[in-house]
Protein backbone atom coordinates (compact mmCIF):
# COMPACT_ATOMS: atom_id res chain seq x y z
CA UNK A 1 0.00 0.00 0.00
CA UNK A 2 2.69 2.42 1.00
CA UNK A 3 6.50 2.93 -0.61
CA UNK A 4 9.26 2.32 1.16
CA UNK A 5 9.52 6.53 2.58
CA UNK A 6 5.33 5.30 3.69
CA UNK A 7 4.70 7.77 1.12
CA UNK A 8 1.12 6.28 -0.15
CA UNK A 9 -1.09 7.88 -3.36
CA UNK A 10 -4.63 9.26 -2.68
CA UNK A 11 -6.78 9.17 -5.52
CA UNK A 12 -9.51 11.82 -5.77
CA UNK A 13 -12.29 10.83 -8.58
CA UNK A 14 -15.66 12.88 -9.46
CA UNK A 15 -17.89 10.72 -10.26
CA UNK A 16 -20.30 11.11 -13.45
CA UNK A 17 -18.82 11.19 -16.71
CA UNK A 18 -15.28 10.34 -15.11
CA UNK A 19 -15.72 6.91 -13.14
CA UNK A 20 -19.23 6.51 -14.99
CA UNK A 21 -21.47 7.45 -17.82
CA UNK A 22 -25.06 7.23 -16.02
CA UNK A 23 -28.31 7.58 -17.62
CA UNK A 24 -29.33 10.16 -14.92
CA UNK A 25 -31.02 12.61 -15.85
CA UNK A 26 -30.99 16.42 -15.71
CA UNK A 27 -34.25 18.79 -15.82
CA UNK A 28 -33.99 22.09 -17.29
CA UNK A 29 -36.82 24.41 -17.02
CA UNK A 30 -38.35 27.06 -19.84
CA UNK A 31 -40.74 29.54 -18.06
CA UNK A 32 -41.87 30.83 -21.10
CA UNK A 33 -43.47 27.48 -22.43
CA UNK A 34 -43.68 26.08 -19.13
CA UNK A 35 -41.92 22.91 -19.62
CA UNK A 36 -39.24 20.59 -18.70
CA UNK A 37 -36.16 19.28 -20.98
CA UNK A 38 -33.91 16.63 -19.86
CA UNK A 39 -30.04 16.24 -21.13
CA UNK A 40 -27.96 13.65 -20.08
CA UNK A 41 -24.82 15.14 -17.64
CA UNK A 42 -22.08 14.58 -20.07
CA UNK A 43 -24.55 17.35 -22.26
CA UNK A 44 -25.10 19.62 -19.20
CA UNK A 45 -20.80 19.76 -19.00
CA UNK A 46 -21.58 22.24 -21.99
CA UNK A 47 -24.73 23.23 -21.64
CA UNK A 48 -24.57 25.13 -17.85
CA UNK A 49 -22.55 27.94 -19.35
CA UNK A 50 -24.90 28.38 -22.10
CA UNK A 51 -27.68 29.15 -20.01
CA UNK A 52 -29.71 32.24 -20.35
CA UNK A 53 -27.35 33.60 -22.72
CA UNK A 54 -28.58 34.57 -26.65
CA UNK A 55 -28.62 31.08 -28.37
CA UNK A 56 -30.66 27.64 -28.44
CA UNK A 57 -30.57 28.02 -24.64
CA UNK A 58 -31.45 31.07 -23.82
CA UNK A 59 -35.05 30.69 -22.53
CA UNK A 60 -33.71 27.64 -20.07
CA UNK A 61 -32.19 27.63 -16.50
CA UNK A 62 -31.84 25.32 -13.77
CA UNK A 63 -34.91 25.08 -11.36
CA UNK A 64 -34.32 24.97 -8.15
CA UNK A 65 -35.60 21.60 -6.03
CA UNK A 66 -36.67 20.01 -9.76
CA UNK A 67 -33.25 20.07 -12.15
CA UNK A 68 -31.27 17.87 -9.50
CA UNK A 69 -33.79 15.75 -8.47
CA UNK A 70 -32.41 12.58 -9.43
CA UNK A 71 -29.05 13.37 -7.98
CA UNK A 72 -30.51 13.12 -4.30
CA UNK A 73 -31.94 10.88 -2.38
CA UNK A 74 -35.44 10.10 -1.86
CA UNK A 75 -36.80 10.44 2.34
CA UNK A 76 -37.35 7.05 3.86
CA UNK A 77 -35.00 4.93 1.69
CA UNK A 78 -32.27 3.20 2.94
CA UNK A 79 -28.82 3.84 1.06
CA UNK A 80 -28.67 0.55 -0.81
CA UNK A 81 -32.31 1.04 -2.72
CA UNK A 82 -31.77 4.97 -3.49
CA UNK A 83 -31.77 5.99 -7.27
CA UNK A 84 -28.45 6.27 -7.38
CA UNK A 85 -27.18 2.38 -6.37
CA UNK A 86 -30.65 1.47 -8.51
CA UNK A 87 -29.38 3.46 -11.56
CA UNK A 88 -25.43 2.41 -10.74
CA UNK A 89 -26.44 -1.25 -11.17
CA UNK A 90 -28.96 -1.10 -14.02
CA UNK A 91 -25.79 0.90 -15.95
CA UNK A 92 -23.15 -2.23 -15.15
CA UNK A 93 -25.58 -5.14 -15.92
CA UNK A 94 -27.31 -3.69 -19.20
CA UNK A 95 -24.47 -3.44 -21.83
CA UNK A 96 -23.93 -0.08 -22.31
CA UNK A 97 -21.08 2.30 -22.12
CA UNK A 98 -20.63 2.89 -18.29
CA UNK A 99 -17.01 2.99 -17.71
CA UNK A 100 -15.80 6.54 -17.60
CA UNK A 101 -12.10 7.40 -18.32
CA UNK A 102 -10.79 7.48 -14.45
CA UNK A 103 -12.51 3.81 -14.02
CA UNK A 104 -8.97 2.12 -14.78
CA UNK A 105 -7.46 4.41 -11.76
CA UNK A 106 -10.15 2.84 -9.58
CA UNK A 107 -9.61 -0.41 -10.55
CA UNK A 108 -5.79 0.30 -9.80
CA UNK A 109 -6.77 1.55 -6.20
CA UNK A 110 -9.57 -1.03 -5.12
CA UNK A 111 -6.78 -3.72 -6.65
CA UNK A 112 -3.74 -2.22 -4.04
CA UNK A 113 -6.45 -0.75 -1.65
CA UNK A 114 -5.06 3.19 -1.92
CA UNK A 115 -7.00 5.62 -0.18
CA UNK A 116 -9.75 6.82 -2.01
CA UNK A 117 -12.06 10.50 -2.02
CA UNK A 118 -15.29 10.63 -3.88
CA UNK A 119 -15.76 14.63 -4.52
CA UNK A 120 -18.96 15.29 -6.61
CA UNK A 121 -21.64 17.78 -7.37
CA UNK A 122 -24.96 15.14 -6.37
CA UNK A 123 -26.53 15.75 -3.25
CA UNK A 124 -26.92 12.33 -2.06
CA UNK A 125 -25.97 10.98 1.28
CA UNK A 126 -22.42 10.10 2.08
CA UNK A 127 -23.80 6.65 2.78
CA UNK A 128 -25.63 6.19 -0.38
CA UNK A 129 -22.32 6.66 -2.70
CA UNK A 130 -20.66 3.89 -0.48
CA UNK A 131 -23.65 1.53 -0.52
CA UNK A 132 -23.36 1.92 -4.44
CA UNK A 133 -19.26 1.00 -4.77
CA UNK A 134 -19.88 -1.52 -1.92
CA UNK A 135 -22.20 -3.14 -4.33
CA UNK A 136 -20.29 -3.18 -7.52
CA UNK A 137 -17.32 -4.83 -5.13
CA UNK A 138 -19.49 -7.35 -3.83
CA UNK A 139 -20.74 -7.83 -7.52
CA UNK A 140 -17.22 -8.71 -8.77
CA UNK A 141 -16.81 -5.52 -10.90
CA UNK A 142 -13.84 -3.93 -8.49
CA UNK A 143 -11.06 -6.65 -6.85
CA UNK A 144 -12.62 -5.11 -3.65
CA UNK A 145 -13.86 -2.91 -1.33
CA UNK A 146 -12.23 0.43 -1.75
CA UNK A 147 -10.37 2.02 1.30
CA UNK A 148 -13.05 5.23 1.09
CA UNK A 149 -10.97 7.95 2.80
CA UNK A 150 -13.99 10.40 2.36
CA UNK A 151 -16.88 11.26 0.52
CA UNK A 152 -17.84 14.68 -0.30
CA UNK A 153 -21.45 15.19 -2.24
CA UNK A 154 -21.43 18.97 -2.26
CA UNK A 155 -25.23 19.52 -2.85
CA UNK A 156 -26.23 17.71 0.14
CA UNK A 157 -26.72 19.86 3.09
CA UNK A 158 -24.74 17.96 5.86
CA UNK A 159 -22.02 17.73 3.72
CA UNK A 160 -21.90 21.67 3.11
CA UNK A 161 -22.29 22.59 7.12
CA UNK A 162 -19.31 19.88 7.55
CA UNK A 163 -16.82 21.88 4.98
CA UNK A 164 -18.06 24.85 6.16
CA UNK A 165 -20.03 26.65 3.27
CA UNK A 166 -21.94 29.45 4.64
CA UNK A 167 -23.59 31.17 1.70
CA UNK A 168 -25.83 29.34 0.06
CA UNK A 169 -24.77 31.31 -3.61
CA UNK A 170 -21.66 29.56 -3.34
CA UNK A 171 -20.82 27.25 -6.45
CA UNK A 172 -20.76 23.70 -7.04
CA UNK A 173 -16.78 24.13 -8.29
CA UNK A 174 -15.74 26.21 -4.81
CA UNK A 175 -17.41 23.88 -2.80
CA UNK A 176 -15.51 21.13 -4.61
CA UNK A 177 -12.31 23.41 -4.28
CA UNK A 178 -13.02 23.22 -0.75
CA UNK A 179 -13.60 19.46 -0.42
CA UNK A 180 -9.91 18.79 -2.32
CA UNK A 181 -8.39 20.86 0.31
CA UNK A 182 -10.60 19.05 3.59
CA UNK A 183 -9.35 15.67 2.06
CA UNK A 184 -5.84 16.47 1.45
CA UNK A 185 -5.98 17.60 5.41
CA UNK A 186 -8.15 14.32 6.55
CA UNK A 187 -5.43 11.86 4.16
CA UNK A 188 -2.44 13.75 6.11
CA UNK A 189 -3.94 13.44 9.20
CA UNK A 190 -4.57 9.78 8.76
CA UNK A 191 -1.29 8.71 7.33
CA UNK A 192 1.06 11.17 8.55
CA UNK A 193 2.19 14.56 7.79
CA UNK A 194 5.91 13.18 7.28
CA UNK A 195 6.16 11.04 4.16
CA UNK A 196 5.94 12.60 0.71
CA UNK A 197 2.50 11.52 -0.07
CA UNK A 198 1.31 11.73 -3.90
CA UNK A 199 -2.37 13.50 -3.86
CA UNK A 200 -4.18 12.98 -7.34
CA UNK A 201 -7.73 14.27 -8.49
CA UNK A 202 -9.70 13.83 -11.93
CA UNK A 203 -12.40 15.03 -13.05
CA UNK A 204 -13.94 16.28 -16.31
CA UNK A 205 -15.64 19.31 -16.15
CA UNK A 206 -13.54 22.66 -16.90
CA UNK A 207 -14.83 24.46 -14.67
CA UNK A 208 -14.15 21.78 -11.95
CA UNK A 209 -10.58 21.21 -13.13
CA UNK A 210 -9.55 25.30 -12.92
CA UNK A 211 -10.64 25.12 -9.01
CA UNK A 212 -8.84 21.96 -8.54
CA UNK A 213 -6.01 23.23 -9.85
CA UNK A 214 -6.40 26.16 -7.63
CA UNK A 215 -6.98 23.44 -4.63
CA UNK A 216 -3.96 21.90 -5.53
CA UNK A 217 -1.26 25.39 -5.76
CA UNK A 218 -2.63 26.18 -2.62
CA UNK A 219 -1.86 22.43 -0.97
CA UNK A 220 1.43 22.64 -2.58
CA UNK A 221 2.03 25.88 -1.18
CA UNK A 222 1.30 24.98 2.39
CA UNK A 223 2.86 21.72 1.59
CA UNK A 224 5.91 21.82 -0.79
CA UNK A 225 6.99 18.45 -0.03
CA UNK A 226 4.12 16.37 -1.51
CA UNK A 227 3.19 15.60 -4.87
CA UNK A 228 -0.27 16.96 -6.32
CA UNK A 229 -1.60 16.05 -9.48
CA UNK A 230 -4.94 17.13 -11.58
CA UNK A 231 -6.36 14.82 -14.50
CA UNK A 232 -8.40 16.63 -16.82
CA UNK A 233 -10.79 14.04 -18.45
CA UNK A 234 -12.84 15.96 -20.53
CA UNK A 235 -12.83 13.92 -23.83
CA UNK A 236 -11.74 17.09 -25.35
CA UNK A 237 -8.36 17.72 -23.34
CA UNK A 238 -7.56 14.93 -21.79
CA UNK A 239 -4.36 15.52 -19.59
CA UNK A 240 -2.69 14.72 -16.37
CA UNK A 241 -0.98 17.75 -14.95
CA UNK A 242 1.23 18.07 -12.17
CA UNK A 243 1.21 21.34 -9.57
CA UNK A 244 4.85 22.56 -9.12
CA UNK A 245 6.27 25.52 -6.89
CA UNK A 246 6.86 28.55 -8.81
CA UNK A 247 10.82 28.30 -7.60
CA UNK A 248 10.93 24.88 -9.32
CA UNK A 249 13.29 24.17 -12.01
CA UNK A 250 10.27 23.27 -14.55
CA UNK A 251 8.72 27.12 -13.91
CA UNK A 252 11.54 28.74 -12.72
CA UNK A 253 15.21 29.04 -12.92
CA UNK A 254 16.15 27.69 -9.05
CA UNK A 255 18.59 30.24 -8.41
CA UNK A 256 16.19 32.46 -7.69
CA UNK A 257 16.36 34.65 -11.33
CA UNK A 258 13.28 36.43 -12.54
CA UNK A 259 10.41 33.61 -13.77
CA UNK A 260 10.47 35.66 -17.36
CA UNK A 261 13.44 36.22 -19.04
CA UNK A 262 14.24 39.82 -20.12
CA UNK A 263 13.24 38.84 -23.94
CA UNK A 264 9.70 37.65 -22.34
CA UNK A 265 9.16 40.40 -19.79
CA UNK A 266 7.11 42.53 -21.31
Amino acid sequence: MSENDRSISFYFFDIDDNLFFLPTKLYLWNAETQSEREVSSGDYTYIHDQLGRVGEWQAWSVREGFTYRDFRDAPDVVPSEQAFCKVLLEAVTSGMQWKGPSWPLLEHAARNQRPVVFITARGHAPETIAAGFDALADKGYLHSRLNILGIYTVSNPDVQKALGVTDPNTTVPSMKKMAIKAAVEMGLEKYGKTPPHRFGISDDDPNNVMLAINAMRDCKVKYPDKRFFVINTNKDHYVKLEVFPMDHPVTADAQGKKLLSKEEDG
